[in-house]
Formats: structure tokens, sequence, C-alpha cells
């Protein structure tokens, strides 16, 4: 019904327009750093009233946290968080009332539930929801660490160009769909449970929790049906599973094959068009013409990259904990972001007499800021000579008194990532020598 997932397991409530809508979850590991501020951005990205073809409609939308944090820490209980309704106009849909809307839940919502319904801007059928989905791919995110989920808008009203196809929609003054892609990279191998709880299967499920998704494929998807055996099957170039193509989406037999998960979403247009068109009277037992008032999306697919990260994080988070690849309890060490500062011992030895160490650029200061030793190897094997006095730097980031900055800067004909900014000294929790 409301709930999804075995250990990271969701419960969604809420309607658009009552109170507040949220989420419960359970499962999540215990030590897990988590505040407001990691909410910010993926709530800003599904917001309304901030992007062309969006509804007006603008919540502020900050997650109020009722249980299972504790000193800015998840604890191991359910997390439990509420985001208010603060801004609706529910006088729009006692006027419509009269019609269900055609594409919409009206109808259905009534007939099974008796007319008992909170009908308000769709209750609890609404897009509104997604905001608690968002919210529990944050946390999910965060629990997978270094794998990236990524979905952006490919296609607009079968426009490439997004902003034809938007405008197609805004000239026609009806409402368009669109198609969405996700790319997942830095999965493991193995993640899956066949038969009936593949990664294909799971996504799927969560995915169609999603108002307005219509289709989806993996892969090639569709195309496959074309194509032949020998063209369709990914070659294996190396014993850690890497393939030359990748036809199969990144999924073999249900199990993530430790390529890149690839798949793609269809968005139907937004039932609710300003378009008039014809509807049952549920007063008169008649067809009518009428028009839809109030905000509405005009393409609700602008919004939905985000929350499908999040239903994915949540199967992926889900699967990893499964197979035990993420503990339920978080090492101290889990909390420690890493940032590699390659220097001599004796560079080193000077910062520490200063109390603090700055790091401007490498040719004025002599080393190297980066945030992967692999990224600088031969940058390291041109600039020093044989084995060298180098070591690593690992900081807790939440013990910064001064934000790093990151920027590309070119040295030795190389370019690699530089850290620059002032280190206090309570943030560097270990100085590993480097061989």
């Amino acid at each position: 019904m409301n709930s999804f997932g075995r250990i990271f397991r969701v419960n969604i409530f809420g309607e658009s327009h009552g109170e507040s809508v949220g989420i419960n979850i359970d499962g999540i590991p215990a030590g897990l750093p988590l505040t407001v501020d990691d909410f910010l951005v993926d709530i800003e990205r599904r917001k309304g009233g901030t992007q062309k073809g969006a509804t007006p409609r603008q919540e502020t939308d900050l997650p109020i946290f009722k249980s299972g944090v504790f000193n800015h820490k998840t604890t191991g209980a359910p997390l439990t968080i509420l985001f208010e309704n603060n801004n609706t106009r529910s006088s729009d849909y006692l006027k419509q009332r009269e019609f269900p809307r055609p594409g919409h839940a009206d109808f259905v919502a009534s007939n099974k539930y008796g007319g008992h319904e909170d009908y308000r801007g769709g209750g609890h059928f609404s897009g509104r929801l997604t905001v608690a989905l968002v919210a529990a791919g944050v946390i999910a995110k965060k629990i997978l660490n270094k794998v990236k989920v990524t979905a952006t808008i490919i296609e607009i009203g079968g426009e490439k160009d997004l902003e034809i196809g938007l405008q197609n929609a805004i000239t026609a003054k009806d409402s368009v769909g669109g198609i969405v892609e996700c790319k997942v990279t830095g999965l493991p191998l193995g993640l899956g449970e066949p038969f009936f709880d593949s990664v294909e299967s799971l996504i799927s499920h969560a995915v169609f929790a999603i108002p307005a998704v219509r289709g989806i494929e993996f892969g090639t998807g569709f195309q496959a049906a074309k194509m032949f055996g020998v063209e369709h099957n990914d070659s294996i170039v190396d014993a850690s599973g890497k393939t030359k193509t990748n036809h199969a989406g990144g999924v073999v037999g249900g199990i993530t094959n430790g390529n890149e998960l690839v798949f793609r979403i269809a968005i139907k247009p937004t039932a609710s068009t300003p378009k008039e068109q014809e509807s049952l009277n549920w007063n008169t037992n008649t067809i009518e013409n009428f028009s839809i008032k109030g905000r509405h999306d005009l393409c609700i697919a602008l919004r939905v990259p985000v929350v499908l990260e999040a239903v994915t994080a949540m199967v992926l988070a889900d699967l990893a904990l499964l197979e035990q690849r993420i503990f339920r309890v978080l090492a101290p060490t889990e909390e420690i972001v890493p940032i590699y500062h390659i220097t001599t011992k004796l560079e080193w030895e000077n910062a520490l007499n200063q109390g603090f160490y700055a790091a401007p650029s490498l040719p004025v200061e002599g080393f190297i800021h980066c945030s992967k030793l692999s990224q600088v190897q031969g940058v390291l094997e041109r600039y020093y000579t044989g084995k060298t006095d180098l070591v690593k730097l690992v900081i807790d980031t939440t013990k910064l008194t001064h934000k790093l900055q990151f920027d590309y800067s070119s040295s030795v004909n190389e370019e690699f990532p530089h850290v620059y900014g002032v280190i206090n000294l309570d943030a560097v929790v270990d100085v590993i020598p480097i061989a």
C-alpha cells in the first residue's frame, strides 16, 4: 500500500491540501550525520514556482524531524519527517468537484473510497507527496555514499530541444509529457534478488509510485526487440565484468553487473490541462464540457528527475543493506570524508608549528592537493623522483572551521583537482605516510 522496501522501508503519508505530508523510514543505519542542510539542494530541485512550465504553487518545504535523529545523527530508530502545507487554494477544487478530471485519479479514488477521499489538490494522489520521496532519497544517497545517481530530462513533447518542446505546449495552452533518463555509477556487482526482486522489478515498482509515469525501459529497452543477439550481447572485456557495450543497462539476470545502470521513464502530460475537455458531470450524470482552473504544472516532467533519483536510491540502498554491503551501525571512520593532501613530511611539520595549514597553490608551496591520489599519480611520478617523503591527511570535514574550495589547476603540463583553504588541526584525524 503506502510502504516500500525490506530493510530500508519507507511509509509515505499526507494529502496535498492537508496539514502536512511526510515520510517515515525504518532501517536507516545508526550514526549517519543528518541535518536540514542535507535536504536543501534536492528539495529546491523539486519545487514548483521556480521554473518555466511548473506550477506557481511554492512551499518552503523545510523538513521537520519528528523522530530518529539525535545530536545531528540518525539513532537507528524509525525516522519521521514532516513537510507542512502552507500555500494551498482549496476553493479551486471545490468549484470543479462535480467533474472528475480525465486522466487523473478523481473518479477511481472516489469509487474506491466511497467518496470519503480528500479531493483537494488531488489529495493522497497528488504529486505534492513526492517531496517526501525526495527526502527519503536524500538519506538513501547518503547511505550509498560513493554510488552516484543522476537523472536528466532528455525529451519534452517529443522534442530533444527541451525549450522547443515546452514552448509548443505554452503556445497550444496545453500540458505536455517528457522522457527522463537515470544513470547510476559506482554500483557494485551482485545487487538484486531474482526472481521477483530483481533490480529492474524493484526499480520499476518504485518508479510507478511517481505520479504520471507511463513506461520504463532499461538499456536499449524496446529497441532490443529489433536487434540480433550478437549485436545486443555485451562483450565482457575484463575480470571486473566491464563490458564493451551496455545494451543491458548494467543489469543481467536481474543482478547488477558492475557497469553503469541506465534506464528511462516516460512521463505523461499533466492531467490538469487548461484546455476545455469533456467529462462526466457527477451531479447531472451527463457528459459536459469543462476546463480546469487552478495552479498546475504545464510539464510535470520538469520536476521528475530529482524524484526519480530518490526512488532509485531507495531501492539500491535497500538492496545494499540486504547484501550487508552497508552495516546497520556506521563506524566512526565512515563519517570522515578523506581529502588527500600530498606534501612532504617536513612541510607538514612546518604547518604544525604554525598551528594551521594554508594551501594557496602548487607553484608557491611546492605540494599538491587533490581529492583522489590516483588522479594525480602521474603528476607525482614526474614531480618527485624515486620514493619520497609524502603524507596523506585524512580530514573530518564536519570539524573544518573554513570551507574547503575545489578548483582545477594546471601544473607540470597536467590538470589535477586542487583544494585550497585553511585546515584547522583538529579536523585532521590521521596523517598517513605514502611509500
